[in-house]
């Protein structure tokens, strides 16, 4: 079945895609037979869908007949969310009266 289409563009598409999947499959497999480009966006949230399904329910996500267009795009994604882990950084704050103090401030550095 031909749910996106040629290009799908559109972040929501994957999560549509993904909302679609009955309960209790082992495998899913899409099939990108067709598919000629796919949006950052699209790309982004399939590969978060993807990985959500996978640790959630624990079913294979299979991609199937990627055009290498495509597949540089599941790449390119896939090394933006590898570090996505995020870090709590205290930064300090200073307050200054005015410029003297600031420039002070400054000085001690």
């Amino acid at each position: 079945m031909n749910l996106l289409g040629h290009s799908p563009n559109y972040r929501n598409s994957a999560s549509v895609l993904f909302a679609e999947l009955e309960p209790g499959l082992a495998e899913v497999i899409l099939d990108f037979a067709g598919v000629d480009f796919i949006s950052r966006g699209f790309a982004d949230q399939l590969h978060k869908e993807r990985l959500r399904v996978q640790a959630g329910s624990k079913v294979q996500v299979l991609l199937e007949n990627v055009s290498e267009d495509v597949r540089l795009m599941m790449a390119a994604v896939a090394k933006t969310q590898e570090h996505t882990e995020l870090r709590k950084v205290d930064i300090p704050v200073v307050r200054v009266k005015d410029a003297t103090e600031f420039e002070r401030l400054l000085q001690g550095f």
